[in-house]
């Protein structure tokens, strides 16, 4: 079972991606800002698997404010930025920003959403290994090794 944090200031009843998610067999813990998707972050039950950020959020025009705090607070997780411009349209700032996080795993899907689009992005960032962890792994081997 695969939990995911979904960050959207404007959350229906009816989220679209949380219906796809949840067909799926997904535990969809939802967030209203940035500081809720963080505490959820660290404090679910389980790990958290992947995070998706709406962005920007109400009262930001900030396509990556939300997606550089989360990543500062939990590195490990994953990011799927959902917006409405594409990357060529986002300010300089935050297209630099996004530059900088692609160390991380992050990915950006741009509205409108297929479900096929979102769920490949959706496993791609789930189940692929970063450098990062590959490091890990082969450190951990090697120690097992010697």
């Amino acid at each position: 079972m695969k939990i995911v944090v979904i960050l959207d200031s404007e959350f229906n009843s009816t989220h679209p991606m949380e219906a796809v998610l949840d067909r799926r067999g997904f535990v969809v813990l939802r967030a209203g800002t940035t500081d809720e998707a963080i505490k959820w972050l660290k404090s679910a039950d389980a790990p958290v698997d992947l995070a998706i950020v709406e962005a920007p959020l109400n009262g930001s025009e900030s396509q990556t404010e939300a997606a550089v705090q989360i990543y500062r607070s939990s590195p490990e997780i994953p990011i799927l930025l959902v917006s409405d411009l594409s990357l060529d349209q986002w300010p300089e700032d935050d297209f630099l920003r996004f530059g900088q996080l692609m160390s991380g795993r992050i990915d950006l899907l741009v509205k409108p959403l297929s479900q096929a689009s979102f769920m490949a992005k959706v496993n791609a960032l789930i189940y692929t290994v970063s450098y990062g962890e590959s490091k890990k792994l082969l450190a951990s081997a090697a120690a097992r090794r010697a």
